[in-house]
């Protein structure tokens, strides 16, 4: 019988970005999707880039309010409605990075040191949450903060497969894509940028504060300074402790 090995799976993909890596603490995170609603998600988001105010793509660095803020307060309800509703789930790593010795292996930095979280959330909640049931597909904001953990699939597979009894190379693919050629990235984006700038109590003269509250409100939580429940699916944001 070879029904195990032959059994298609439907697929999973998560789309991914990281923020602040330069600051106290770095976030990475993004949205896992089931891949019978990739298109329809990404038919939204560019209906809202045909705003008026927006016609180019969303970035939280780029965001100055003004004509664009209903357009990116819009993006924010769509990214929690989604949560809200079970059609999609947003996991988020946030790690302190400040006094963090990036360099106690030869060779290393903040570069190597964002795609090792990339690693730990695939690992500990992408494969673990989904890998039983799922064929993942992941997609990174290209960059060289992701360049490592886009050729260490085999790895990663292996790794779910050994601690969460997934099934075999349960991750199918790992690849970066450029984030303004993939709305649900830009979507992981903007919220990746909020979760930051509020977890590092950044005080923007800029509207970015106002979009920052924006999406600590619209996710229905209190803080971004602690981790969910160890049950939760749709929402889960983990706290993770590094050692110098």
């Amino acid at each position: 019988m070879h029904q195990s090995s032959s059994l298609v799976l439907p697929s999973l993909s998560f789309f991914g970005d990281s923020s602040s890596r330069e600051r106290k603490y770095m976030v990475a995170g993004g949205f896992a999707v089931a891949g019978n609603r990739i298109t329809e998600i990404e038919d939204r988001i560019a209906i809202l880039r045909d705003d008026p105010g927006i016609k180019s793509e969303f970035h939280w660095s780029e965001y100055r309010g003004g004509a664009k803020r209903q357009a990116y307060e819009a993006l924010v309800r769509l990214a929690f409605d989604l949560v809200n509703k079970r059609q999609a789930a947003l996991h988020v790593i946030i790690c302190k990075f400040g006094g963090y010795n990036h360099k106690k292996v030869k060779g290393e930095n903040h570069d190597t040191s964002v795609n090792r979280m990339y690693y730990r959330l695939l690992l500990h909640r992408v494969a673990a949450l989904y890998g039983r049931k799922r064929a993942i597909h992941v997609r990174l904001d290209s960059g060289n903060d992701s360049a490592d953990v886009c050729a260490m699939r085999p790895q990663l597979s292996a790794a779910a497969y050994k601690q969460y009894r997934t099934r075999p190379n349960c991750i199918r693919s790992i690849e970066s894509a450029k984030w303004h050629n993939v709305g649900i990235i830009q979507m992981a984006d903007v919220i990746m940028g909020a979760v930051a700038a509020k977890r590092n109590d950044v005080v923007h003269t800029s509207p970015k504060g106002a979009l920052a509250n924006f999406v600590l409100q619209a996710s229905g939580r209190h803080s971004w300074s602690t981790a969910t429940a160890r049950e939760a699916k749709f929402l889960t944001v983990w706290q993770h402790a590094t050692r110098a």
